[in-house]
């Protein structure tokens, strides 16, 4: 089941109950997480854990590209290979079409 990510959380938590979810309960599914933002429902088409936080905690959340320290974009060293390479690339292809226009070396 999914986060729920509102700035009241009490709110939420209030007309889960009253949906019938239970909530403050240890979580089956994410052990560890805060008892006091889950709630739980075991229906008969539906049934699982959700977990209610304060939006304000997403906000101090570090993204993703902060947890990797920026891996999966380009750097330093990463900028210079590329540019190296798109250099080489370039300058085979312009060698290329100037010897095309010439005629072949007779012996």
């Amino acid at each position: 089941m999914p986060d729920i990510w509102t700035k009241h959380p009490e709110i939420v938590r209030d007309l889960l109950k009253e949906g019938g979810f239970q909530c403050g309960v240890e979580p089956r599914i994410l052990k560890g997480r805060d008892v006091n933002s889950t709630c739980i429902v075991d229906g008969k088409t539906l049934w699982g854990d959700l977990y209610i936080h304060h939006l304000d905690e997403i906000l101090k959340m570090p993204t993703q590209m902060e947890k990797s320290q920026g891996s999966g974009t380009l750097g330093g060293w990463e900028f210079l290979a590329l540019g190296v390479l798109l250099a080489v690339i370039l300058g085979q292809a312009w060698t290329i079409r100037k010897l095309k226009g010439k005629a072949p070396a007779r012996h």
